[in-house]
């Protein structure tokens, strides 16, 4: 038993440095690269694809004082709005995505700041992970359904 501790530990001295190298190489292929090094991937290798992906995120509303606002007994937390809106801006404001939810339907605008139509695209609306294709964003998506939107992306194929 003491003869193949001692081996097994001889074993694990010898590996220690393959064991390192295999930590090291596991921590740089889990950091994310950036989009410059990524192109530059696309650019060396024909069968890779850069799959564009823009982040939005809720646009700050500044919230209003209401230390000096009177609540009504009417004013219940149980009233939803008819009609709510949510802005999602991407951190370069190239892109603004505006959803609007009226009842049981929502629609969703998709804006390019620069004026433009952006064409063939999808959306992930997370929490819930909905995923919706735009041909071109001349025309707001329209979803039977009301949908709740923390953080949505867009995906250029």
């Amino acid at each position: 038993m003491r003869e193949e501790i001692k081996t097994f530990l001889t074993t694990l001295e010898n590996s220690y440095d393959a064991i390192i190298f295999y930590k090291e190489l596991r921590a740089e292929l889990e950091k994310n690269l950036s989009d410059e090094i990524k192109n530059l991937i696309a650019q060396k290798i024909p069968s890779y694809s850069n799959l564009k992906v823009i982040k939005l995120n809720p646009l700050k509303v500044p919230s209003s004082n209401k230390r000096n606002c009177n609540r009504l007994a009417a004013a219940s937390t149980e009233l939803k709005p008819k009609m709510t809106t949510k802005t999602f801006v991407d951190n370069d404001k190239e892109y603004l995505i505006k959803v609007l939810n009226y009842g049981e339907t929502t629609k969703v605008f998709v804006f390019s700041t620069k004026d433009e139509i952006v064409k063939d695209f999808d959306i992930i609306i997370e929490p819930n992970n909905l995923k919706y294709h735009f041909e071109d964003n001349s025309e707001p998506l329209k979803i039977e359904q009301s949908i709740e939107a923390d953080k949505i992306e867009i995906r250029f194929n």
